[in-house]
């Protein structure tokens, strides 16, 4: 007995339904969104450490500088005030390492983005990204310092995102969502 001819190939019927079996998940859309001046400020606290480093390190070089100015090539640094700047710049930057990607990748939060009240998590899952991908989102901002673009791209996209962002598939928005579970860590 003959059931009939064959059914046709599956686009003869359309796109699969979303919430079929074996459909990927995709999250609804958002409208909480971090806008640019939330993600810039978020940024430069995150990063304060560093610039009170780096004032220290150039005020002792300072009296080098004037002295190319004056025509007098020996004059020596504030070498005081070079080291504190050096240990200040190093203290910056296991600061930076535990800031960025620990507590950003584990809690979504930086301490940059706790105060303007942001979190970065993923476009997918929509949970915080882990340290490994806050590490590799940051490596990906390098895309961004080509022309700066990448860092203005959050103005004009629907999603507020960096070219960064888009490479690594993350988000920074305004609604809380808690810290990554032990679970979560280890899987």
């Amino acid at each position: 007995m003959a059931w009939g001819p064959p059914a046709p190939p599956f686009p003869a019927y359309g796109p699969p339904p979303p919430w079929g079996p074996g459909a990927p998940w995709t999250p609804p859309p958002r409208d909480d969104y971090a806008g640019w001046g939330r993600r810039v400020a978020g940024l430069v606290i995150d990063h304060a450490p560093s610039y009170v480093a780096l004032v220290v390190l150039y005020a002792g070089y300072l009296p080098t500088y004037l002295g190319f100015f004056r025509r007098e090539l020996n004059v020596p640094p504030s070498y005081w005030l070079v080291l504190i700047g050096t240990l200040l710049s190093l203290g910056a930057f296991g600061w930076s390492v535990y800031n960025r990607y620990f507590l950003a990748g584990r809690s979504g939060q930086s301490v940059g983005k706790r105060v303007t009240k942001t979190w970065l998590v993923s476009q997918t899952t929509g949970r915080p990204i882990g340290p490994f991908n806050a590490f590799l989102r940051d490596l990906l901002h390098i895309v961004d310092g080509f022309g700066y673009v990448g860092y203005l791209w959050p103005l004009w996209d629907d999603e507020h995102q960096t070219l960064a962002d888009k490479l690594a598939q993350t988000i920074v928005v305004r609604t809380p969502v808690p810290p990554l579970t032990d679970l979560e860590r280890r899987g």
